[in-house]
């Protein structure tokens, strides 16, 4: 009885040094962190000193097999290389063609009115069901238009926003109960004000596509990677959905009169990158394509759940790669983490894909910002140079 009650004391004592701890560390914290640093400071198992992966040999035998740098050596190369490389990605992440994609009925859920432009929410059934949601933010003044059969027409981007339930209205810089995690500047709304038409897309699992989980709130990441995981384990890929989404709202943004179908471009920050990337090498009309902190070679970083069996035969450089000679601008932050900050520094994806550009005599419509921006880490829109690049492949 005297041992039991001396641990009893014990760890009494372990407890209350434990808890006087914790509480001495929050107290540091909270006094020298906002809530959002924290957050970053907290959930972030990144390392600035990123280094490629090394696996054992024996992985290593057949990689990479219709990449570009293993298959083309002369211009005559690019176009059979495309062509099978684009039918094994959609054969891997099955993927239809752009011509197999059923358009449904769109139903406006609300409508509201800006100084500068009109903002619309939409939603449409998906391939397989489920509901799209999407913005349209519209200008009021005509300063990107011309005359399409006698019609006055945009020019138009649709933008994919990047992981996390700051979704949609993070890109259109409407307020949410995440607004302080925002990180895509407000970009939807910004190019509305350049005279664009812009059109948004909620991505599965985020935002106002998010599902129930079990989350620890503020849930900003949790719900939308927890749904990946269970769908892949229920035979679906939530990458491929979004692609086949993403590209059933094109063929929407397509079918209207208003839109200036020579000029669309195509913008993804972070996940929304490698979309933008798949739907611009799928489908017909995209006159330039945007991925900003998207392009990231797998090969080297390590395999995302979103890639299965993909290294075998390609890695998303090549799929960046295959776009030349049609404009692409791509951008990484040196100040940002992991897979994005190797990028940014290394720049080995932009050394693939500007060797493509360049066998076509296509570097001029090739643009590689590598930037030292400090907000969210780099991990975001650098602006300026993303609009000059509209402005001058689509405005």
């Amino acid at each position: 009885m005297g041992k039991m009650r001396s641990r009893l004391k014990f760890l009494i004592v372990v407890l209350i040094i434990s808890i006087s701890i914790n509480g001495l560390i929050g107290y540091y914290y909270s006094d020298k962190y906002t809530p959002t640093q924290l957050f970053d400071k907290f959930t972030s198992s990144q390392t600035t000193n990123f280094e490629p992966i090394q696996i054992p040999e024996i992985y290593e035998k057949q990689v990479l097999m219709l990449s570009f740098e293993k298959n083309v050596f002369s211009k005559q190369d690019f176009t059979p290389w495309k062509t099978e490389l684009i039918e094994k990605f959609q054969n891997i992440f099955e993927i239809p063609d752009y011509d197999d994609i059923i358009l449904m009925p769109v139903e406006e859920i609300s409508e509201d009115e800006y100084d500068e432009y009109l903002l619309n929410k939409y939603s449409t059934s998906a391939q397989d069901g489920d509901k799209i949601i999407f913005y349209e933010l519209k200008p009021k003044e005509n300063t990107k238009t011309t005359s399409c059969e006698g019609n006055l027409c945009y020019s138009t981007v649709l933008i994919i926003p990047g992981s996390g339930n700051q979704g949609a209205l993070d890109a259109i810089n409407q307020p949410s109960q995440y607004s302080s995690y925002y990180y895509h500047q407000g970009i939807a709304e910004k190019l509305v004000k350049s005279g664009y038409v812009v059109f948004v897309i909620e991505n599965r699992g985020w935002g106002e596509r998010g599902v129930k989980m079990n989350c620890e709130q503020p849930d900003i990441y949790c719900s939308g990677n927890e749904l990946h995981r269970h769908l892949f384990n229920l035979g679906y890929n939530q990458y491929s959905l979004q692609v086949i989404d993403t590209m059933q709202l094109l063929k929407h943004i397509h079918d209207l009169d208003y839109v200036n179908n020579e000029k669309i471009a195509i913008a993804g920050l972070s996940l929304g990158g490698p979309v933008s990337v798949a739907v611009s090498n799928i489908s017909p009309n995209v006159s330039s394509t945007i991925a900003a902190s998207g392009v990231t070679s797998k090969y080297q970083t390590g395999g995302s759940g979103i890639t299965p069996g993909m290294l075998k035969y390609f890695d998303h450089p090549d799929l960046a790669a295959a776009l030349s000679p049609k404009p692409l601008y791509l951008s990484w932050g040196l100040n940002e983490k992991v897979e994005f900050g190797y990028e940014a520094n290394n720049q080995y994806s932009a050394k693939i894909i500007n060797n493509s550009y360049k066998l076509l005599d296509a570097e001029e419509k090739l643009v590689i910002i590598i930037h030292d921006g400090q907000f969210n880490y780099g991990h975001t829109f650098e602006m300026t140079s993303l609009i000059d690049f509209l402005d001058n492949t689509i405005g």
